[in-house]
């Protein structure tokens, strides 16, 4: 009787030890530093793709993509398609081709014209200009 309870006892050590050491190695955390950066990206890639989700629902954009041809339905699911990299180029793109946001190379040129013209006497509107003739 003996050997019987020596065995049982060895037994139920024996699986409460694996159990113990199965159960800790599965909850082991695994932790590491974030930056920032990896962070603030992981919620800009959604926002960036949301942004543009939202932009298809506008009644303009949505009208000129059916005069283009392009059912709205299809646009929308070739937007979802796209990957995290196309989409964050889309939307730079759509922020660095916005229409009349380059207002000091526009005026850099309209000054230079306006000097030239003064110099070859087409026009007198600088004072400090000399005609070459």
């Amino acid at each position: 009787m003996g050997f019987f309870k020596l065995t049982k006892t060895g037994i139920a050590i024996a699986l409460s030890a694996q159990l113990m050491l199965s159960t800790t190695a599965v909850t082991m955390a695994q932790a590491e530093m974030l930056g920032t950066d990896a962070a603030i990206s992981k919620y800009a890639q959604h926002s960036d793709r949301s942004f543009l989700m939202g932009e298809l629902q506008r009644e303009e954009v949505r009208a000129q993509i059916v005069a283009l041809g392009v059912d709205p339905a299809e646009a929308e699911a070739r937007l979802a398609a796209l990957s995290d990299a196309e989409v964050a180029s889309i939307v730079t793109q759509m922020e660095n081709d916005s229409a009349g946001a380059d207002i000091i190379g526009t005026l850099f040129t309209i000054f230079i014209i306006l000097l030239v013209t003064d110099i070859l006497c087409l026009t007198r509107i600088f004072n400090f200009t000399r005609c070459v003739r």
